[in-house]
C-alpha cells in the first residue's frame, strides 16, 4: 500500500513541473547584402531582461518564455535597431522573421559659392594693399 501512495505522490509531483513552456525563435536578415543573414546582431527581449546573439545563419532563440506579449528589440551596429511586439501562447513557439537596413545619415546643408578668377585676384590685390 505504501508503495501506491509513493507511486502516486510521485506522478502528482511531476505532473506539477510538467508545464509546458514557450519560446521565441527568429531569423534576422540583412536588408543592404541581398537579405544574406545578419550574423553576430543583438537580440534581448522586455529591455533586456533575456539577451542573445544571432548565430552565422542568423537565427536566435529564447526557450522558457512566460506566455504573454513581449518586446523584441534587435540591433546591429551601423543599422536601425527594430522594436518587435509578439505575443506567445502557453506551450507553443513564437516566429519572427524581419530584416535590418542601413542607418539613414542626413547630410548637412551646403551652400555653392562661385568665384570667377578675377574675383579672386581682386580680393588677393585688396588684401595685400590692406597691409601695406
Amino acid at each position: 500500500m505504501k508503495k501506491i501512495y509513493f507511486l502516486f505522490a510521485l506522478i502528482t509531483c511531476s505532473l506539477a513541473y510538467a508545464q509546458e513552456t514557450s519560446s521565441i525563435r527568429g531569423k534576422i536578415l540583412d536588408g543592404e547584402f541581398y537579405n544574406e543573414p545578419l550574423l553576430m546582431a543583438s537580440v534581448s527581449i522586455d529591455n533586456a531582461e533575456f539577451s542573445t546573439q544571432t548565430n552565422f545563419r542568423g537565427n536566435f532563440e529564447f526557450d522558457d518564455i512566460l506566455p504573454g506579449k513581449h518586446e523584441v528589440l534587435v540591433q546591429f551596429v551601423g543599422y536601425e535597431p527594430m522594436y518587435i511586439e509578439i505575443t506567445v501562447n502557453e506551450g507553443e513557439s513564437a516566429e519572427i522573421l524581419e530584416t535590418l537596413y542601413a542607418k539613414r545619415l542626413s547630410m548637412p546643408t551646403t551652400t555653392k559659392v562661385s568665384v570667377t578668377t578675377e574675383d579672386a585676384l581682386n580680393s588677393l590685390e585688396l588684401a595685400s594693399n590692406k597691409t601695406k
